[in-house]
C-alpha cells in the first residue's frame, strides 16, 4: 500500500522523459556539440568562390584534434588556403601542415572527389575551441544561357554531431540584383533571408540534425559571374523555377501537415485536461473522506506500545517496516525466550549465532532457520555467505515477504477508503501535471506566443492543484479512531525516546520495563542513546546484573558492539546484497525539403 507513492512518481518521470524525447531530435552520443556554425561564401565574378567556414567545439571529454571533409564532386577542383584555431578565447593560431601531430598542425588529403584537414590540437573536457577552415573552391557557378546558378550543399550530411545556430551567408559579386532568387533545402524550421540590394542571401536554422545536409540553390543574371568560363548553351531558369516551385509547394504541404497534427493534438490535450479536471471535481465531490476527532497530540508517552516494535514502526512512519524494525522484532523475540541471541567463534573471527528457544512467527527468520545452518540456528556469518551467492535474491524477498505481513497488521488501524482517496488526489495530480507538460510541449513547437501563454497558464494550474492535492491529502486522516488513539500514543513514546537525555529513566520506572521498552528503541533507531542513559541513570553494574543475559544484546560486548547493531547491520547488508546481485543478473522564407541536385554533399568533420 504504502509503495504506491513510488510508483507515481516514476509513472510521471516516465512519461514526462517519453514526451519530452519524443519531440527532441535524437543526437549522436560524441562527448561534445558545435555551436555555432558559421560559413561565409564569397562567390568571384569568375565563378569561384572563397570559403570561411567557422566552428566552436565544445568539448566535455579530452580529444586530440578535429578534422573537417570538403566534398569537391560536381565543381573543378578546390585548396585549403588556411587554418587557424582559438582556444577558450585566447590567441588565435595558424595552424601549419605537418605529420607528426604537434598541436596546430594539419595533415591534408586530398583527391578528384574530396577534401579531408586533420587538425591536431589536443583538448580536455570543458575546453571550447574556434576553428576556421579557408578554401578556395572553383567552378561553383554554373552560366546558362538565361541565367546563371549556384546549386551547392553549402553545409554536407557527414557532420558526425548536430550544428547548432547554423548561419551561412552567400555574397555574389555584384549588387542591387534585381532578379536574385534563392531557395534552400533542409530542416523544414530554417529561413532564408534574400537581400538584393547587397547582393546577399542569408540562411538561419537553429539546429541542422547530424548526418543532415542544408543547400542553396540560386539564380541570378549571368552578367553577376560574367568571366565565369563554366558555361553551358542551354536556357534553363523556367526548369529550375518550376523544380524549385513543386519543392516549395511540397514544403508548405509538410508544414501545413505539420501544424494541424499540432493543433490538434493540442487542441485534444486541452480537451483531455478540461474534462480530467471537471472529472477529478465531480469524483471527488462523490467520494468524501471519512471524519475522524483527532486526539490530542501527547507530547511524550511512558507506556510500552500496545503492539510489536516493526507494527509501530510502520505505524508511526505511515511505510513499510524498514530493518531497524525487523532488528526491533527479533529483539523482542529473544526478550521473550523465544530466541537465543550469543557471540561465538567461528575460525579466527567472532560471529553472532541465531538459535530457535520458542516458537518464532516471524516469517523471515523462519526461512533463516529452515534454509541456512542446521538445527534451527544460524549465523550472521552464514547468513551473509548466501546472500552473496543469492542470484535469485531469495533474502530480499523474504524481507518483503515479513514486510507485506506487518503492512497487513496495520489494516485493522486504518481507513482503506481514505488511504484510497489520498492516493487518488495524487494520481490525479500526476496526470493533470503530464497533461500541462505534454500541453506546453506542444505549444513550444506552436511558436513563443503559445509556449508563453500555455506555460504561464500551466504553472499557475499546476500550482493551484498540487497546492491544493497536497492540503487535501493532510487533511484526510489515514487511519480510524482506534489507529489515531494508536499513532498518537506511539508518536509520545519515541519523542520520550529522542529526549531520553531530559528524563531520570530511573524514575520513569524499573529496569524490567525497560527490557520491554529498548525492542523498540531498536526499531526506531534509538537504542544505544537509550542504552547509554540506562547505564548513567541506573549505574552499569546493576544494569548488567538485571539483565544477565539481554545485556549484550544492546550494549558493546567482546565482538566491540551491541550484538543488536551486529544483527541490524548484518541483516541490512544480507538484503541490499541479495537485491544488488539479483537485480545484475540480466525570397524570404523558409527552407524546403528534398534536393534540388545541388553539388557536394559529403561534406562534414567530427573529432578525434
Amino acid at each position: 500500500m504504502r509503495k504506491g507513492t513510488g510508483l507515481i512518481w516514476s509513472l510521471v518521470a516516465v512519461l514526462t522523459i517519453l514526451l519530452v524525447w519524443g519531440n527532441t531530435p535524437v543526437t549522436a552520443s560524441a562527448s561534445y556539440k558545435i555551436q555555432p556554425f558559421n560559413m561565409h561564401v564569397t562567390v568571384l565574378k569568375n565563378g569561384d568562390a572563397n570559403v570561411t567556414e567557422t566552428l566552436t567545439y565544445h568539448f566535455n571529454s579530452d580529444y586530440h584534434g578535429v578534422f573537417n571533409v570538403q566534398d569537391l564532386r560536381g565543381i573543378r577542383g578546390g585548396k585549403l588556403t588556411e587554418v587557424q584555431t582559438q582556444l577558450n578565447g585566447g590567441k588565435v593560431v595558424t595552424a601549419k601542415p605537418g605529420s607528426h601531430q604537434q598541436d596546430n598542425t594539419y595533415q591534408l588529403t586530398q583527391t578528384s572527389k574530396r577534401l579531408k584537414a586533420k587538425l591536431y590540437r589536443s583538448v580536455r573536457a570543458g575546453n571550447r575551441l574556434k576553428v576556421t577552415y579557408k578554401f578556395h573552391l572553383r567552378g561553383v557557378i554554373t552560366n546558362y544561357r538565361d541565367t546563371a546558378q549556384l546549386n551547392w550543399r553549402v553545409v554536407g550530411g557527414g557532420w558526425e554531431v548536430p550544428l547548432t545556430n547554423v548561419t551561412v551567408t552567400i555574397q555574389l559579386p555584384a549588387k542591387n540584383i534585381t532578379q536574385l532568387q534563392g531557395w534552400t533545402h533542409g530542416p523544414l524550421d530554417g529561413h532564408t533571408q534574400v537581400n538584393r540590394a547587397a547582393g546577399t542571401v542569408t540562411m538561419t536554422v537553429a539546429n541542422n540534425p547530424s548526418n543532415s545536409f542544408i543547400e542553396s540553390h540560386l539564380l541570378f543574371p549571368t552578367s553577376v559571374t560574367a568571366t565565369n568560363p563554366n558555361r553551358v548553351a542551354k536556357n534553363h531558369k523556367a526548369a529550375a523555377q518550376r523544380q524549385e516551385a513543386a519543392l516549395v509547394a511540397d514544403a508548405n504541404a509538410q508544414r501545413k501537415s505539420r501544424r494541424r497534427l499540432v493543433y490538434g493534438g493540442y487542441v485534444g490535450l486541452l480537451v483531455a485536461l478540461v474534462a480530467t479536471l471537471g472529472g477529478s471535481w465531480w469524483w471527488l465531490k462523490r467520494h468524501p473522506a471519512n471524519v475522524y476527532s483527532r486526539p490530542i497530540p501527547v507530547d511524550h508517552f511512558f507506556d510500552v506500545p500496545r503492539v510489536t516494535p516493526a507494527l509501530a514502526e510502520s505505524l508511526v512512519d505511515a511505510r513499510w517496516p524498514n530493518t531497524n524494525a525487523l532488528t526491533g522484532d527479533i529483539m523482542m523475540a529473544a526478550g521473550n525466550h523465544q530466541l537465543k541471541v550469543e557471540t561465538v567463534k567461528d575460525g579466527r573471527r567472532n560471529t553472532v549465532r541465531i538459535t530457535k528457544t520458542g516458537t518464532v512467527d516471524n516469517y523471515f527468520l523462519q526461512k533463516c532457520f529452515v534454509r541456512l545452518g542446521a538445527n534451527d540456528s544460524f549465523t550472521l556469518k552464514e547468513l551473509n555467505a548466501f546472500a552473496k551467492k543469492d542470484k535469485k535474491g531469495k533474502v530480499g524477498k523474504w524481507f518483503e515477504h515479513w514486510q507485506t505481513g506487518i503492512d497487513e497488521q496495520t489494516d485493522q488501524y486504518q481507513d482503506d477508503a481514505n488511504i484510497t482517496l489520498r492516493q487518488r488526489l495524487v494520481w490525479l495530480a500526476a496526470g493533470i501535471s503530464v497533461l500541462v507538460i505534454a500541453l506546453v510541449i506542444f505549444a513550444w513547437v506552436m511558436g513563443l506566443d503559445e509556449f508563453a501563454l500555455t506555460a504561464g497558464g500551466g504553472v499557475i494550474l499546476l500550482i493551484g492543484v498540487w497546492s491544493y492535492a497536497l492540503v487535501q491529502r493532510r487533511r484526510i486522516d489515514r487511519n480510524n479512531t482506534e489507529g489515531l488513539i494508536l499513532v498518537n500514543e506511539i508518536q509520545g513514546f519515541r519523542r520520550m525516546l529522542k529526549d531520553i537525555g531530559h528524563f531520570n529513566t530511573a524514575k520513569i520506572g524499573d529496569l524490567i520495563l525497560w527490557e520491554q521498552i529498548l525492542p523498540y528503541a531498536a526499531a526506531f533507531g534509538l537504542a544505544k542513546q537509550v542504552a547509554r542513559k540506562l547505564e548513567i541513570d541506573f549505574g552499569r553494574a546493576e544494569v548488567q546484573a538485571s539483565f544477565i543475559d539481554f545485556y549484550p544484546l544492546y550494549f558493546a560486548n567482546v565482538t566491540g558492539q551491541p550484538l543488536g547493531d551486529a544483527i541490524g547491520s548484518s541483516v541490512a547488508g544480507s538484503i541490499k546484497t541479495s537485491n544488488d546481485l539479483s537485480s545484475t543478473s540480466g525570397g524570404s522564407g523558409g527552407f524546403s525539403g528534398g534536393s534540388s541536385g545541388g553539388f557536394g554533399g559529403g561534406s562534414g568533420g567530427g573529432a578525434f
